[in-house]
């Protein structure tokens, strides 16, 4: 083989990247949604030169990888472009990738790997990584407008203005979330970097929900993400979990895409998700497309 050059990805490389993620999924699943406009979204909240990688082998790349910095937890994913197997390019980029997190501080390295993967899943097992959680894609595709969402008693469903509350809105996500596997705290500036500040903000994909004044409740959307309308953030307050707010948010959103013409609606879950939300989004008629497996190292 010849020798494999390891570095950034540059702004320029994006459509060639854009290729081995694209490809890398058909591979394992025969279609794909991802798209270009899916990396581009993703490299807003990333340093490139500090939390991404490619290998470039004869001029192409082919493979790439991302870095996640989450304290003594790091999170590395990557892709090998499949006609680029075999050539020992998946495990010099996870070695890559895990030699930068322990550079850093890492005491635990997690890597995610689609469910289909085999020999990821076994390259892994030989890098000393063992599975320790499973992540799915669901989506539902609406054929006829969704049922409007029923909420439950005492809570008042509206907009959301940034101005007025970005703030309540951070803190009461952030503590729905933390009670959720490998939690992590984030800072409102990087909450509002990831989700004001991006190119995808639109604030009419939002709901704030509020009870007595307080916010219970809550979803982040954004269009034209992996093949269709994407709730990126769903909660409720944990004193408000069983109530049916949580359907009642999942309608709202599958509603709102609706009525802007689009009828296909994805979110990613933790399938071992303690609140039930796996099992809520099911039963919401919405089906598994893909999953990834996350494997752990310890790394001290």
């Amino acid at each position: 083989m010849s020798a494999v050059e390891q570095r950034a990805p540059l702004p320029g490389d994006a459509p060639a990247v854009a290729e081995v993620v694209i490809a890398c999924e058909r591979s394992l699943y025969g279609e794909t949604t991802y798209a270009p406009a899916d990396l581009a979204a993703e490299w807003e909240s990333l340093d490139l030169e500090r939390d991404a990688l490619v290998l470039v082998e004869n001029g192409r790349i082919g493979a790439y990888g991302t870095l996640d910095d989450r304290g003594e937890l790091w999170r590395s994913d990557g892709f090998v472009h499949p006609g680029k197997r075999g050539l020992g390019l998946g495990r010099q980029l996870v070695s890559a990738l895990e030699s930068i997190a322990v550079s850093r501080g890492a005491r635990r390295v997690q890597n995610g790997v689609a469910e289909p993967d085999d020999a990821g899943h076994r390259l892994l097992a030989a890098l000393g990584y063992r599975p320790v959680r499973v992540f799915r894609e669901l989506r539902i595709e609406l054929l006829t407008a969704p049922e409007p969402p029923r909420w439950p008693p005492g809570v008042s469903p509206g907009d959301f203005d940034a101005e007025r509350d970005a703030v309540a809105f951070h803190a009461a996500q952030e503590a729905a979330f933390a009670d959720h596997w490998e939690f992590r705290p984030r800072t409102f500036e990087r909450w509002r970097e990831l989700h004001i500040e991006s190119g995808g903000f639109d604030p009419s994909l939002w709901r704030v929900v509020r009870s007595g004044g307080e916010i219970v409740g809550g979803t982040i959307c954004e269009a034209g993400r992996y093949g269709g309308g994407w709730i990126a953030i769903v909660f409720t307050r944990r004193d408000r979990r069983g109530q049916g707010l949580g359907r009642a948010l999942l309608h709202d959103a599958f509603a709102t895409f609706w009525e802007q013409g689009e009828t296909s609606v994805g979110l990613s879950v933790d399938a071992e998700n303690a609140t039930g939300a796996f099992q809520l989004y099911e039963s919401a008629g919405m089906r598994p497309v893909l999953g990834w497996v996350m494997h752990e190292k310890s790394v001290r």
